[in-house]
């Protein structure tokens, strides 16, 4: 791995270069006995550069680009032959934004274009064992907008919040279902949106320090209709959900022990009924598409209590 830097008063240059080696070896046999050793070898290039320039001490602007390879994992291997072998994934990301600091406030924007080849994709079914299965797909990208930013309304109340609202797509997807007899039929789709890719993502932290070392806060989520696989077809989809918790923590010491920090996590504190995960595996019944979706269903209103000490 290798940075270079280049300031000249308030403009930064920046550029990261990044060799990487992958190899892997599995061994072993698949339920019908059979011999699935694989050996494979990888080798990355991952450069990057970027600039940012200071407006002035509380500002700036910025702006990147970046190239990154990801080998697959190694369920995409175990879950494939070597004729079927997944292919890894290369990205090229293009970023820009805006920060801004101040006495009470910080707040940031960045906007994104993730060109992907060979992206790694989830098809929305599960193996025999429960892990999800991953594909490559030739040509996808994702590209939005995401802002941050943090408001100290007292010494004591204080609001930061999230927001990602992006597009992702696929733009061109084959899917090959099956009839009664195990033939397969083509689906050809175009411009679809990747599974399990919601286009907004929202969140929000109010939190209150009642006195010191003490917080209370009140976190709540926001997450967009969601697809189960790579074919934006509804039937086969998530549907958005909103869901809030809340944070109870206090911290002290005691003579020995450097700090006990004390919390209580209460989940779902509205038990809202919704579903944040699922699979699908959709065949062709008398020539018609028939979805077979599975969901996982989320708890109501639960708790989760910790203790840490530090010596």
């Amino acid at each position: 791995f290798v940075r270079a830097e280049y300031r000249a008063g308030s403009v930064l240059l920046y550029g990261d270069m990044q060799y990487r080696h992958i190899g892997y070896s599995f061994l072993g046999f698949d339920r019908s006995l059979n011999n699935v050793q694989q050996q494979v070898g990888l080798n990355f290039f991952n450069p990057k550069a970027g600039i940012t320039y200071e407006l002035n001490e509380r500002s700036n602007v910025y702006a990147s680009v970046a190239v990154g390879n990801h080998e697959p994992n190694r369920n995409d291997f175990t879950n494939s032959s070597p004729q079927s072998r997944p292919k890894a994934e290369q990205l090229t990301d293009f970023e820009a934004g805006y920060r801004v600091s101040g006495s009470f406030f910080n707040a940031g924007i960045n906007g994104f274009y993730m060109l992907y080849k060979n992206q790694l994709v989830l098809t929305g079914a599960l193996d025999d064992v429960g892990e999800a299965i991953r594909t490559n797909i030739k040509d996808s990208y994702r590209a939005g907008v995401e802002v941050n930013g943090r408001l100290n309304i007292t010494k004591q109340l204080s609001w930061s919040a999230t927001a990602s609202l992006s597009t992702n797509k696929v733009k061109n997807f084959n899917q090959v279902l099956f009839d009664e007899a195990y033939n397969p039929v083509n689906y050809p789709y175009t411009k679809t949106d990747i599974a399990y890719s919601p286009n907004f993502i929202g969140s929000s932290i109010i939190s209150y320090q009642p006195f010191k070392n003490s917080e209370i806060a009140f976190i709540s989520k926001y997450v967009s209709r969601q697809y189960l696989d790579n074919t934006s077809n509804i039937n086969r989809s998530l549907d958005g959900y909103m869901v809030n918790d809340v944070r109870l923590n206090y911290n002290f010491s005691i003579k020995g022990i450097k700090n006990i920090g004390v919390g209580l996590l209460v989940n779902n504190v509205f038990s809202k009924a919704y579903q944040s995960d699922g699979a699908t595996y959709p065949d062709v019944e008398g020539g018609q598409v028939t979805n077979y979706n599975y969901f996982y269903t989320q708890a109501p209103i639960n708790f989760l209590a910790s203790l840490n000490v530090r010596f």
